[in-house]
Protein backbone atom coordinates (compact mmCIF):
# COMPACT_ATOMS: atom_id res chain seq x y z
CA UNK A 1 0.00 0.00 0.00
CA UNK A 2 2.89 2.52 0.99
CA UNK A 3 4.71 1.39 -2.24
CA UNK A 4 1.05 1.97 -4.48
CA UNK A 5 0.82 5.88 -2.43
CA UNK A 6 4.55 6.66 -3.25
CA UNK A 7 4.00 5.68 -7.11
CA UNK A 8 0.92 8.09 -7.24
CA UNK A 9 2.57 11.20 -5.63
CA UNK A 10 5.80 10.49 -7.88
CA UNK A 11 3.37 10.76 -10.97
CA UNK A 12 1.63 13.16 -9.81
CA UNK A 13 4.97 15.36 -9.01
CA UNK A 14 5.96 14.30 -12.45
CA UNK A 15 2.92 15.86 -13.98
CA UNK A 16 3.16 19.41 -12.05
CA UNK A 17 7.08 19.64 -12.70
CA UNK A 18 5.95 18.73 -16.72
CA UNK A 19 2.89 21.12 -16.41
CA UNK A 20 5.65 23.91 -14.96
CA UNK A 21 8.00 23.51 -17.69
CA UNK A 22 5.55 23.39 -20.20
CA UNK A 23 4.17 26.95 -18.39
CA UNK A 24 7.64 28.57 -18.81
CA UNK A 25 8.31 27.62 -22.32
CA UNK A 26 5.30 29.17 -23.57
CA UNK A 27 6.71 32.60 -22.03
CA UNK A 28 9.82 32.33 -23.88
CA UNK A 29 8.71 30.38 -27.35
CA UNK A 30 8.27 32.70 -30.48
CA UNK A 31 4.91 31.58 -31.39
CA UNK A 32 5.96 32.98 -35.17
CA UNK A 33 9.87 33.24 -36.61
CA UNK A 34 10.85 34.02 -39.92
CA UNK A 35 13.90 33.61 -41.07
CA UNK A 36 16.06 35.24 -43.49
CA UNK A 37 19.78 34.20 -45.00
CA UNK A 38 21.22 36.18 -47.54
CA UNK A 39 23.18 34.57 -50.24
CA UNK A 40 25.29 35.12 -53.60
CA UNK A 41 24.39 33.61 -57.12
CA UNK A 42 27.65 32.78 -59.60
CA UNK A 43 27.42 36.42 -61.12
CA UNK A 44 27.35 38.13 -57.39
CA UNK A 45 24.34 39.34 -57.32
CA UNK A 46 22.39 39.20 -53.61
CA UNK A 47 19.32 37.60 -52.65
CA UNK A 48 17.43 36.65 -49.36
CA UNK A 49 15.99 32.81 -48.70
CA UNK A 50 13.32 33.33 -46.84
CA UNK A 51 10.70 30.91 -44.56
CA UNK A 52 8.10 31.34 -42.24
CA UNK A 53 7.82 28.78 -39.20
CA UNK A 54 4.32 29.26 -36.91
CA UNK A 55 5.00 27.28 -33.56
CA UNK A 56 1.70 28.62 -32.06
CA UNK A 57 -1.52 28.20 -34.01
CA UNK A 58 -3.59 31.18 -32.10
CA UNK A 59 -0.38 33.68 -33.84
CA UNK A 60 -0.76 32.21 -37.04
CA UNK A 61 -4.28 32.82 -37.07
CA UNK A 62 -3.44 36.61 -36.27
CA UNK A 63 -0.60 37.57 -38.08
CA UNK A 64 0.23 37.26 -41.20
CA UNK A 65 4.19 38.39 -42.50
CA UNK A 66 3.18 40.00 -45.47
CA UNK A 67 6.76 40.97 -47.43
CA UNK A 68 10.19 40.49 -45.71
CA UNK A 69 13.40 42.76 -47.49
CA UNK A 70 16.73 42.63 -46.85
CA UNK A 71 19.62 45.12 -47.79
CA UNK A 72 22.97 46.21 -47.00
CA UNK A 73 23.99 49.93 -45.73
CA UNK A 74 27.34 49.61 -46.37
CA UNK A 75 28.93 46.26 -44.69
CA UNK A 76 26.13 46.15 -42.43
CA UNK A 77 22.64 44.17 -42.97
CA UNK A 78 19.68 45.76 -42.94
CA UNK A 79 16.06 43.95 -42.58
CA UNK A 80 12.29 45.03 -42.84
CA UNK A 81 9.15 42.77 -42.33
CA UNK A 82 5.77 43.92 -43.01
CA UNK A 83 3.15 42.48 -41.17
CA UNK A 84 -0.68 42.33 -40.99
CA UNK A 85 -3.56 41.83 -38.38
CA UNK A 86 -5.46 39.09 -39.72
CA UNK A 87 -8.17 39.73 -36.25
CA UNK A 88 -10.34 42.51 -36.41
CA UNK A 89 -9.43 43.00 -32.47
CA UNK A 90 -6.44 44.90 -31.29
CA UNK A 91 -3.96 42.62 -31.22
CA UNK A 92 -0.50 42.83 -29.09
CA UNK A 93 2.65 41.10 -29.52
CA UNK A 94 5.95 41.10 -28.60
CA UNK A 95 8.95 40.47 -31.12
CA UNK A 96 12.80 41.00 -31.29
CA UNK A 97 15.51 40.19 -34.15
CA UNK A 98 17.91 37.42 -33.52
CA UNK A 99 21.43 37.82 -36.25
CA UNK A 100 24.09 34.99 -37.26
CA UNK A 101 27.13 35.18 -39.05
CA UNK A 102 27.34 33.09 -42.01
CA UNK A 103 27.65 29.93 -40.40
CA UNK A 104 24.68 30.14 -38.72
CA UNK A 105 26.45 31.36 -35.00
CA UNK A 106 24.73 33.36 -33.05
CA UNK A 107 26.10 37.37 -32.99
CA UNK A 108 25.51 38.83 -29.68
CA UNK A 109 23.61 36.20 -28.08
CA UNK A 110 20.49 37.16 -25.94
CA UNK A 111 21.16 40.74 -26.51
CA UNK A 112 18.10 41.53 -27.93
CA UNK A 113 15.01 42.27 -26.08
CA UNK A 114 11.52 41.93 -26.93
CA UNK A 115 9.89 45.20 -28.06
CA UNK A 116 6.36 45.32 -27.56
CA UNK A 117 3.92 46.42 -30.63
CA UNK A 118 0.11 46.88 -30.97
CA UNK A 119 -1.70 45.72 -34.36
CA UNK A 120 -5.36 46.91 -34.52
CA UNK A 121 -7.92 45.44 -36.34
CA UNK A 122 -6.75 44.63 -39.82
CA UNK A 123 -3.62 47.03 -39.86
CA UNK A 124 -0.62 46.50 -41.71
CA UNK A 125 2.71 47.70 -39.59
CA UNK A 126 6.42 47.80 -40.45
CA UNK A 127 9.31 46.90 -38.14
CA UNK A 128 12.75 47.51 -39.19
CA UNK A 129 16.45 46.38 -37.15
CA UNK A 130 19.75 46.63 -38.29
CA UNK A 131 22.19 44.31 -37.70
CA UNK A 132 24.91 44.84 -34.93
CA UNK A 133 27.37 43.30 -36.51
CA UNK A 134 29.00 43.29 -40.07
CA UNK A 135 29.37 39.46 -39.80
CA UNK A 136 25.64 39.51 -39.69
CA UNK A 137 24.38 37.22 -42.99
CA UNK A 138 21.27 35.49 -41.45
CA UNK A 139 18.32 36.60 -39.28
CA UNK A 140 15.62 35.72 -37.01
CA UNK A 141 12.52 37.49 -36.67
CA UNK A 142 10.59 36.26 -33.55
CA UNK A 143 7.24 37.08 -32.79
CA UNK A 144 4.74 35.92 -29.64
CA UNK A 145 2.43 36.67 -27.51
CA UNK A 146 3.11 39.25 -24.45
CA UNK A 147 4.16 37.79 -20.72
Amino acid sequence: MKQERNFVVGCIAAAAAIAALGLVGCSTTAGVETTGKTTWDEQGARSLEKKVIFNNSGLAGDIQIVDVKSAMAGDILRVQATLRSKDKDTLPFQYRFEWYDAGGFEINSGSGSWKPLMLNGRETKTIQAVAPDPRAKEFKLKIREPD
